[in-house]
């Protein structure tokens, strides 16, 4: 993924996200799901396309397969498996429709690998900002009030691909000796 790049979803394309979108707003209406969890002011359908048209180019750039499953998810009981798995890194797409920065509501802190972060201010077009690791997002510092308390990574703060991968092979080399000098004490 190219920090800054536009990524669009073809017509069929549009077709499938709207269809999975649709059936799992429908299933949230009908499980007493409908705005469980949400910080944003309107929710519905177009969020859920929003959200899942985001997922959907990740996956389609990493050659990954999308989750079109149709269930209800809650990082705060623990039944969410994020949005894809990439280079054994846990990913949770998230998606803004301005150029907000990065925002994780404090209530949803949670254990994932690391975010994608994509700006939709014109479907079915999406701009991929940038990751953040999970020790990059939630650090006291980072806590501020929005419409709820949240942590909030600017844009300019997140990393391209490549600061990524070499992230995570500092901190799997530091995790491998730290195991390593556990067993031979």
């Amino acid at each position: 993924m190219e920090i800054g790049k536009i990524y669009s979803l073809d017509v069929n394309e549009q077709k499938i996200i709207s269809l999975v979108s649709e059936m799992r707003q429908l299933n949230k209406e009908k499980t007493g799901w409908n705005g469980s969890g949400r910080v944003a002011e309107k929710g519905g359908v177009d969020l859920n396309i929003l959200g899942f048209g985001a997922e959907y180019i990740y996956c389609r750039e990493k050659n990954l397969f999308p989750d079109f499953e149709i269930k209800n998810t809650s990082k705060k009981q623990k039944t969410d498996d994020y949005d894809a798995t990439w280079m054994g890194m846990t990913v949770d797409v998230k998606t803004a429709r301005k150029q907000y920065p990065l925002m994780i509501p404090e209530y949803n802190k949670c254990d994932v690998d690391l975010f994608a972060f994509f700006v939709c201010e014109e479907y079915p077009n999406y701009q991929f900002k940038g990751y953040a690791t999970n020790e990059m997002v939630f650090k006291e510092n980072k806590l501020r009030q929005t419409r709820v308390m949240a942590y909030c990574l600017e844009q300019n703060e997140l990393i391209n691909e490549t600061e990524l991968v070499t992230k995570y092979i500092i901190w799997e080399q530091h995790n491998y000796t730290m195991t390593t000098a556990k067993i031979t004490m």
